[in-house]
């Protein structure tokens, strides 16, 4: 699903793969982060993630209002103040989305999987 918007020269539809992926760099440039997750269909147990498929571990969910929500799953390296990373996740996510691709970010969700040494 795209995300539009219209301004006076037309109109605008940006891809939520293209924003999964903006969100999934922002996600691995913070400190701490081991790499994304995602539920496996099968046995539903979370995996840890290859760099080539990445952005199944973040979900973008358009609202009425034209803004988004983005729910990542993720797994955080052992002895990091877990609450301090998820809330740097959550400014860097929201903040290069909306500055790059000036799309209203509603809420940014983390779903902490697994700690990994």
């Amino acid at each position: 699903m795209a995300t539009s918007f219209k301004n006076k020269y037309g109109e605008v539809s940006i891809s939520s793969t293209v924003v999964a992926n903006l969100a999934c760099a922002s996600v691995m440039e913070t400190y701490g982060v081991v790499g994304l997750a995602s539920k496996n269909a099968k046995d539903g147990i979370y995996q840890l993630l290859g760099i080539e498929n990445m952005r199944k571990g973040v979900k973008i969910y358009n609202n009425e209002d034209n803004s988004i929500d983005v729910k990542i799953s993720l797994f955080l390296e052992y002895g990091v103040r877990i609450a301090v990373v998820a809330e740097n996740i959550m400014e860097k996510v929201k903040y290069n989305i909306e500055n790059s691709l000036d799309i209203k970010v509603r809420n940014v969700n983390i779903l902490i999987q697994g700690i990994r040494k």
